[in-house]
């Protein structure tokens, strides 16, 4: 009878404790996905536009704000300053020395890294891309569109 005197007191704590538990997991405001590594723009060189001679303009601060978070399945998320998403597709191909970004109508800043990338570096935490089609001296090459190099780092 002791035994079931204790049970009867315990369930109600029991049954609080529990309810607590889930308002708590189910109040969570997380909109990132806890697998999901999260990158920013650590260097960004693209030209300055000249008539004259090909000059590199380092653009890094361009990206200020800008987040981008690589998913699985090839997904592309970017969050932009004023809070706005921005999604795309990511692949690593031709035995991970290629690394190519795409986006339905991407805003001009996302313009210029949309593309195929030769990577130079892949590490954890560093994502080193250059435009394979980087100009070599003498050469007229058209980036209005796409920059020379793009570094991300993770944090």
């Amino acid at each position: 009878m002791l035994v079931n005197i204790m049970q009867k007191s315990l369930l109600p704590a029991l049954l609080f404790l529990s309810a607590a538990w889930f308002v708590v997991g189910c109040g969570k405001d997380n909109p990132q996905p806890d697998n999901s590594d999260v990158w920013v723009v650590t260097k960004f060189i693209d030209l300055k536009p000249s008539t004259d001679a090909q000059v590199y303009d380092d653009d890094t601060h361009r990206f200020s704000g800008y987040t981008f978070e690589f998913q699985s399945g090839d997904l592309l998320i970017v969050r932009r300053p004023d809070g706005s998403l921005k999604e795309g597709k990511w692949r690593l191909h031709s035995n991970d020395t290629q690394l190519s970004i795409g986006m339905e109508n991407p805003p001009a800043l996302l313009d210029e890294i949309t593309g195929t990338w030769n990577v130079e570096a892949y590490t954890p935490t560093s994502i080193q891309l250059v435009n394979p089609n980087a100009p070599t001296p003498g050469s007229v090459v058209d980036f209005s569109k796409q920059a020379v190099r793009i570094e991300f780092t993770k944090q």
